[in-house]
């Protein structure tokens, strides 16, 4: 499956000398060089435990605050903003946390190459870029390629778990999913909540924080494979 669609513009200031030493001293220990070939997430984590994926993690608290009450799963975290993934490094390492890497590199090409088939138990992805601007729209992650690929990479009963302020954004991905579902293999679903221990008492990300300050309307989309 061909898809080079780059869904973002990596903007940040230069780095300093203490994030810069974070990225040379724990890079090696809790990052994930991209690589062609699927992961062994046995021999990355020395255990078999259920994998989640994270895609676009931002500064990281929501999904640091995630992999330290569910130890009972193993988390990859997949963000292309480096201050990101230096915050995360430094949460990991700070928390003792043993069941989070990350990888600094496109999520396209990362589920493509380096994710095995019907393998995943969750995929989440918090506020993805809506791209509303019509130029911009073919920017946007969540067409029909990126999301086909998503259901090749669930297991049964894997779920994929969106949320979204803009609407446009998620209707976009309804109809793309409703596109690819011809085998009706792909059912709405309600359970999310029910994989994490004490999921609303977690820490929400800056851009729910946001768009509850401005009692904007979140959507949340959950699908479920069904075989």
């Amino acid at each position: 499956m061909k898809n080079n669609i780059k869904s973002f513009i990596c903007r940040y200031r230069k780095l300093s000398k203490s994030q810069k030493k974070i990225l040379e001293k724990y890079s090696c220990i809790f990052n994930i060089e991209f690589q062609t070939i699927p992961i062994n997430f046995n021999l990355i984590f020395h255990n078999n435990l259920p994998i989640i994926i994270d895609i676009g993690f931002g500064t990281g608290e929501l999904l640091i605050n995630i992999a330290i009450n569910n130890p009972q799963y193993n988390f990859i975290g997949i963000e292309v903003y480096i201050p990101g993934i230096i915050n995360c490094l430094k949460n990991i390492h700070i928390n003792k946390i043993n069941n989070l890497q990350l990888i600094n590199y496109n999520a396209v090409d990362v589920l493509q190459k380096m994710i095995p088939y019907n393998f995943i138990k969750l995929i989440q992805i918090y506020f993805p870029d809506p791209w509303p601007k019509l130029k911009h729209k073919k920017r946007r992650l969540l067409n029909n390629h990126f999301l086909k690929q998503i259901f090749l990479l669930l297991q049964n009963k894997g779920i994929l778990y969106i949320n979204t302020d803009d609407t446009q954004y998620k209707d976009y991905i309804i109809f793309n999913i409703n596109n690819i579902n011809n085998n009706n293999y792909i059912t709405p679903s309600n359970t999310f909540k029910k994989i994490y221990k004490n999921y609303d008492n977690l820490s929400s990300t800056k851009f729910f924080n946001k768009a509850k300050k401005i009692n904007k309307k979140i959507w949340i989309l959950e699908y479920i494979k069904t075989n």
